[in-house]
């Protein structure tokens, strides 16, 4: 074997030397191309799985009413509230409107007594004036 010193030279085409040159640019480009899209696929599996565990909290919790509601659920709440605020006052005013037509009832008896008593007493009162009026004619 040859022994290698300072004066030792190598000869290269330079077509080789190029290809070589851009061999390596090709391989270090490949390489951090790979590198760039791992990268991405990771932090998208990460954020898909963050996603994931959130929504799985989020139906878990949301029915039992610890995430709040949705806005339609907000908004269809609101109306039921409503209506039922409604149904309350509705049923109160039966309840008075029930007293009133008892009162009514009450006084149209004393109403009709009364004037039952003074159709009474009225024929009686015309009943006595009919022998005075006799006895002055």
């Amino acid at each position: 074997m040859a022994e290698i010193s300072e004066d030792t030279t190598v000869e290269i085409p330079l077509r080789n030397l190029i290809a070589l040159g851009a061999g390596l640019v090709m391989a270090t480009t490949a390489y951090i191309t790979l590198d760039t899209r791992i990268t991405t696929v990771e932090h998208d599996i990460d954020i898909q799985s963050i996603t994931v565990r959130e929504n799985a909290k989020f139906v878990r919790e949301w029915p039992l009413g610890l995430r709040g509601a949705l806005p339609d659920d907000l908004i269809q709440n609101a109306k039921i509230m409503a209506l039922e605020s409604q149904q309350e006052e509705i049923l109160s005013l039966r309840q008075q409107l029930n007293a009133i037509e008892i009162k009514l009832g009450r006084l149209d008896g004393t109403t009709e007594t009364q004037e039952d008593k003074i159709e009474t007493l009225f024929e009686l009162w015309n009943k006595q004036q009919q022998p005075t009026r006799s006895r002055y004619e």
